[in-house]
């Protein structure tokens, strides 16, 4: 059984923190690696590292998030786009086919279109901190 870790004013853990040592559940956005935190210098600045030595302070590792995130969701939009092209291909080959069950293809190069623009309007209203 794991022992609660009580915080302390001379060794102050992120909220994010879990019961392992000084581990948070936050990847690294560069290898996707576990990351830990560090307190740094006097003031005991808080820093967060991986296994590979990326490290970042909290404002640099939510900038690097933030533009994962971004990546991320222009790639999942890439992929709906080119989901709508294939299921577009398969109807047209249907329609040359007597008896072939179109309602579905039909129903989901609808729902590919309806979740491609609103992931594009997810990134469109994202106001990440500069």
């Amino acid at each position: 059984m794991k022992k609660a870790r009580h915080r302390s004013a001379s060794n102050t853990f992120p909220s994010s923190a879990t019961q392992e040592p000084n581990l948070v559940p936050l990847s690294c956005p560069d290898c996707f690696g576990v990351l830990r935190f560090e307190r740094e210098g006097p003031k005991g600045h808080l820093a967060y590292c991986c296994q590979v030595g990326h490290r970042y302070s909290p404002s640099s590792l939510l900038y690097a998030k933030e533009a994962q995130l971004e990546r991320t969701l222009w790639s999942a939009t890439l992929l709906l786009k080119q989901m709508g092209y294939a299921y577009q291909d398969l109807l047209e080959e249907m329609n040359r086919t007597k008896g072939a069950e179109r309602t579905g293809v039909r129903r989901r190069i609808n729902e590919v279109r309806k979740q491609c623009l609103a992931i594009r309007a997810m990134i469109e209203a994202t106001h990440a901190l500069q």
